[in-house]
């Protein structure tokens, strides 16, 4: 009996740790108000109405904060004219209610792809890679599949036949790969979805292949390639990719936004898609890499015509090209954009090619993909129109 007191007591503690871990409340006090951040800006602005447009960008983002929209937010935009203006608001976590700073890392999930896509592009740059080739020409040991070959082309924008998540609770990885080329086993003998080139499937996996040929072709693993080759000649001082294994300062904790309440979170293993979504960064970075490739730091003018080419230029339609969602507006030009979505990641990504105009924003739990990239519009919405008075 008492045995059994005591099993019962444990098994009630150990209950009573995972629900208060899982709620994170803000304070022990069940009355107590929530507390609220709001913005906190840096403004680098050099453009007129710099005061009228501080003023309704905080408002915009203030508004956001306090319709519960998302926990925590690093958010800018940049202008090739004016500079740039960062703010932070809302929390890295609930129970410290640690607020963050323009250096506070997030997730930036499937706005990785870009990254990735632009590596691979200076491979080709350089006549390192073919993108018409099978791509056992680079991953010899990559099962050939029954429908077909499939090469890097396919593989960026995403018409492989690679498959993407089992179900939802894929994302759910705590498996620790070395690198891109280890991750290959998680899917590698898999049947193709679909003859490669005959459709369209989103796929992190195909990401996660253009990793493995990245690290194959030069030698490198994904981090230092990127690192020395994207990041550091964007000046991306801020940005990685995230190892489970390292402990991170000033770091966004992970939350799934449900209703109106934000539940933590498991920090799950990103190293399964670090190519296609396993990248930590800032606001600020983003919007430094948006500026490399408006200025062609990255890529040269004719590279980066090839990423972002549609295959109809009179088409209205958004289209997936080599790492970007990819269109035509009327009145703004040629936009290219990513958004990102993951455990502890709601994040967006938009340059105005012709308006050399960026604009990047990173929250910290799932579920808010929409008021993220509304926030995001609103804002890039606001300096263009600054621009134009």
């Amino acid at each position: 009996m008492r045995n059994r007191k005591i099993i019962l007591g444990v098994a009630l503690l150990l209950l009573s740790y995972i629900f208060y871990w899982t709620f994170e409340p803000y304070s022990f006090n069940p009355f107590s108000e929530k507390p609220i951040s709001f913005s906190q800006n840096q403004n680098n602005l050099n453009c007129n109405e710099l005061d009228s447009f501080n003023i309704k960008a905080d408002s915009i983002i203030n508004s956001a904060i306090n319709k519960n929209a998302f926990l925590g937010i690093s958010t800018g935009v940049y202008s090739k004219n004016c500079g740039n203006w960062l703010s932070t608001a809302g929390f890295l976590n609930k129970g410290n209610q640690e607020k963050p700073n323009q250096i506070s890392l997030f997730r930036i999930a499937s706005i990785s792809k870009p990254m990735t896509a632009v590596a691979i592009l200076q491979l080709y740059e350089n006549g390192e890679i073919d993108l018409d080739l099978p791509i056992q020409n680079y991953l010899p040991e990559f099962p050939k599949k029954e429908k077909g070959d499939i090469t890097i082309r396919q593989l960026l924008n995403h018409t492989s036949g690679i498959p993407h998540y089992k179900s939802d609770l894929e994302i759910f990885n705590f498996t620790h790969y070395d690198n891109c080329e280890k991750a290959l086993d998680k899917f590698q003998n898999r049947e193709l979805t679909f003859k490669p080139g005959t459709a369209f499937l989103y796929s992190s996996f195909g990401y996660t292949l253009l990793g493995a040929i990245i690290e194959k072709v030069t030698k490198k693993s994904y981090q230092d390639y990127m690192q020395k080759n994207i990041w550091k000649p964007a000046e991306m001082t801020q940005t990685d990719i995230e190892n489970r294994n390292s402990s991170y300062e000033n770091k966004a904790n992970v939350y799934i936004k449900l209703g109106n309440t934000f539940y933590r979170s498991p920090q799950n293993d990103l190293s399964y898609i670090y190519s296609g979504g396993g990248i930590h960064s800032t606001a600020e970075d983003l919007l430094k890499f948006g500026e490399a490739i408006l200025k062609y730091k990255l890529i040269n003018p004719l590279t980066t015509e090839l990423m972002i080419q549609l295959s109809n230029n009179d088409n209205k339609e958004m289209e997936y090209t080599f790492g970007w969602d990819n269109w035509t507006n009327p009145k703004l030009g040629k936009i290219i954009e990513h958004n990102g979505t993951q455990v502890g990641s709601s994040s967006y990504f938009r340059i105005y090619f012709d308006k050399k105009v960026v604009v990047a924003s990173l929250a910290n739990n799932l579920n808010s993909s929409e008021e993220v990239r509304n926030l995001s519009i609103g804002l890039s919405n606001l300096l263009l129109k600054m621009e134009n008075d």
